[in-house]
């Protein structure tokens, strides 16, 4: 079986795409955890825990190394330390090529999957797809102040392909379960449930704002597709975005107050500056379809609003 180490495997995303690619029953999954406590989580799940920090260059190294890795996803969201992360991989993998040149021997390269995300798209007037190229004068749309850098590491992603077989992950919004990112709209509502009082209830969001959405679950069978293909099987441009539906961000919002009981008038006060107020505010018009024609890849969770009662119970339980 291939040997998979997810950088960031405790986390949200990382834990659950370690989990999809245990259930494909194709590979043996290794993941990152900076704690002993975290890394209870992976050994639970049946993820071979690497205790250590992702950015630290000696770690990562020694990592892939050690347990003779032959695929890294990067799922650790690590913004000032991405470049880091991804030299350290590059570095590795030219020193096993050089490995096997002194042997007379060929192999195949070291896999590398990168998550970006389509708030590098930006809020462009007309559809867009993975095969635009953000943070160019090609592109319709100019990333969200929060990840202005990231168009530029996706290059230096794609032009490590001289040593490493690479893909680039463009996820939407992710939901369910613990749903973390919807805490900055649905903690003031959940505050205004448990006061009963009729106050308006003040929400960070633009009211034109539409929000891309992805479940976790079909996410992570995103990444099993794309480690099943990474040795080539990609194309010539191996960026995908992948995204389930779209909706207005008042219909999450007010779905939401609905599921909780709240009475209150909700009021959208902007983004008010906040690089992640922002790009939550984003109007998203990313067409997703390589994903299907490419990965094979559907998704399997299309109704947000039909079941947002069990999204929004099983957000606060896990608040």
């Amino acid at each position: 079986m291939p040997a998979v180490l997810i950088l960031g495997a405790s986390g949200y995303a990382g834990l659950a795409v370690g989990q999809a690619l245990l259930r494909s029953g194709n590979y043996t999954v290794y993941g990152t955890s900076r704690s002993a406590e975290k890394a209870k989580t992976l050994t639970t799940n049946e993820i071979t825990p690497v205790i250590g920090d992702a950015s630290n260059s000696a770690f990562l190294a020694a990592a892939i190394h050690d347990n003779h890795i032959d695929l890294v996803i990067d799922l650790t969201q690590a913004y000032e330390n991405a470049g880091n992360i991804l030299n350290t991989i590059v570095q590795a993998a030219r020193k096993r090529a050089e490995t096997l040149a002194k042997d007379k021997s060929v192999g195949p390269k070291l896999g590398f999957i990168y998550t970006s995300g389509t708030w590098v798209y930006g809020s462009p007037k007309y559809r867009v797809s993975d095969l635009t190229v953000p943070g160019t004068s090609l592109s319709p749309g100019t990333p969200a102040t929060a990840v202005g850098w990231r168009p530029a590491h996706e290059q230096a992603v794609l032009a490590a392909r001289d040593v490493l077989d690479v893909a680039v992950l463009r996820p939407s919004t992710i939901y369910g379960r613990a749903s973390w990112v919807f805490g900055v709209w649905w903690g003031p509502l959940l505050a205004a449930a448990a006061s009963s009082g009729t106050q308006e209830v003040h929400i960070s969001a633009e009211p034109e704002a539409r929000m891309g959405l992805v479940h976790v679950d079909d996410l992570a069978d995103a990444y099993v597709r794309a480690a099943d293909r990474i040795d080539g099987r990609l194309g010539a441009w191996p960026v995908f975005g992948i995204s389930g539906e779209t909706l207005p961000a008042p219909h999450i919002i007010e779905s939401a107050a609905e599921a909780l009981g709240v009475k209150s008038k909700i009021v959208y006060d902007g983004a008010g500056g906040n690089p992640f107020f922002e790009a939550l505010s984003l109007v998203s018009n990313a067409d997703t379809s390589r994903a299907r024609t490419v990965l094979g890849w559907e998704a399997s969770h299309r109704d947000f609003i039909a079941n947002i009662g069990t999204t929004v119970a099983a957000w606060k339980a896990s608040q």
